[in-house]
């Protein structure tokens, strides 16, 4: 038997499945320490970055995606929730090479706990408890050794399945393996919590533009159009062992995801860092209608806040003319439950500005004018609100925009 090691995390050579399963971990999804994470995680493996493993044993050249995966699922290590909320449901998948959909090689949810909830159970712990080896902690340190050793393995036996190995010749962004594989793919169900999407690939291997931001936005948001791509309202973080990305590969890239349903949070490298790991802690979904002067829009809201009140994770949806939505971000001030004021951080619908600035683009293709004041407030179930701009007026309307919403109970969005 060999041994292998990445990222602290011991893989034991054995056994090899001639067709792996996928390996699921749901123990904890509905643990009784706790409430279910209200977020998910999908962390997708480029194929093209992904050689065959040896006939003994993982690839050595394998070892890089590994070691950045099990940053997300290695349950025993101290700072996990540093990146991952407690029971947050992981699946690390790779996006098949070929373009043909993504082959899941694991999916489980974390046995983790909460600061607090930690304090709670050591409280209701006895010293006979600890002394037998049957407390709490000796129980958590178990599934974390059981689940992290799952995954592991997991990200060997699945490859199995998976079309790996880099294509020639490279394709452009929207038309290569990666995009293409999350176009096929219905990857998460929104009931399992809202979704974050991280990918590892080497973006440099693209066709990404060389120009000018202006011309790389609207690139980007042209290609993800033409090629219908939606993902559903999911934060997007990306990671490439490669080369840094160029400012203008940069933009086409918040471009390309935003017109995709998603928002960029992170571009970095293999070892950075996420931009931001707010967790929601409370979702409110509410519905109702939008006025442009004596006409009335549909409209929908996500709004998610994490444990210091930031909102994170959040949308608003209109249905006029076409389909028009945007991320929004601020702070969420509540003197009770459901008695809150939001504070916008003066972007909103700007974030999809083909020149992006201190002064505000308005043009009629851009969600709700490119407006850039999102204010609400909400009382018991009912949230009012308004978007305006000093600058961008739409139909004449120079107080703003309003919208009256009903929050709506259990809803997906």
């Amino acid at each position: 038997m060999k041994t292998y090691l990445f990222s602290g995390i011991l893989f034991y050579g054995i056994a090899f499945s001639a067709v792996a399963q996928v390996k699921t971990a749901d123990a904890f999804c509905t643990s009784g320490v706790g409430a279910p994470a209200l977020r998910q995680t999908f962390v997708v493996i480029d194929g093209n970055v992904i050689t065959q493993d040896l006939a003994d044993g993982p690839s050595p050249d394998n070892t890089g995606w590994r070691r950045f995966a099990a940053q997300f699922f290695d349950a025993r290590n101290p700072t996990i929730d540093q990146v991952m909320a407690p029971r947050e449901r992981i699946t690390i998948a790779v996006a098949n090479s070929d373009g043909s959909g993504l082959t899941p090689l694991f999916t489980g949810c974390l046995p983790t706990v909460g600061k607090d909830e930690a304090a709670k159970l050591d409280q209701e712990t006895t010293g006979m408890q600890r002394f037998l080896g049957n407390d709490w902690r000796s129980s958590n340190e178990k599934a974390a050794e059981d689940f992290s050793r799952a995954a592991t393995i997991s990200l060997v036996q699945g490859l199995t399945k998976a079309k790996i190995g880099t294509t020639e010749p490279a394709a452009e962004f929207a038309h290569g393996g990666l995009i293409q594989s999350l176009n096929q793919a219905k990857a998460y169900s929104l009931s399992n919590g809202l979704p974050r999407l991280i990918v590892y690939s080497d973006l440099a291997a693209y066709g990404l533009p060389v120009a000018d931001t202006a011309t790389a936005r609207a690139k980007g948001r042209s290609d993800a159009e033409t090629i219908a791509i939606d993902l559903q309202r999911v934060e997007v973080d990306l990671f490439t062992p490669g080369k840094a990305t160029s400012e203008a590969a940069t933009e086409y890239l918040k471009s390309f995801f935003l017109a995709a349903k998603g928002k960029v949070e992170t571009i970095a490298g293999e070892g950075g860092v996420l931009a931001s790991n707010g967790a929601p802690v409370k979702i409110a979904v509410y519905q109702g209608g939008i006025s442009y002067g004596s006409d009335q829009y549909p409209i929908r809201m996500r709004v998610a806040r994490d444990q210091n009140g930031s909102v994170i994770m959040s949308w608003i949806e209109e249905q006029s003319d076409r389909l028009r939505f945007s991320p929004f971000s601020g702070i969420l001030n509540c003197t009770g439950e459901d008695t809150c004021t939001f504070v916008g951080d003066r972007v909103f619908a700007q974030i999809w500005s083909d020149k992006p600035g201190p002064t505000p683009t308005c043009e009629g293709w851009m969600p709700f004018g490119g407006l850039r004041d999102l204010s609400f407030s909400t009382q018991g179930d009912q949230l009012t609100g308004k978007i305006a701009d000093a600058t961008c007026v739409i139909n004449g309307q120079q107080d703003g925009i309003s919208f009256q919403l009903q929050r709506v109970p259990n809803a997906v969005f």
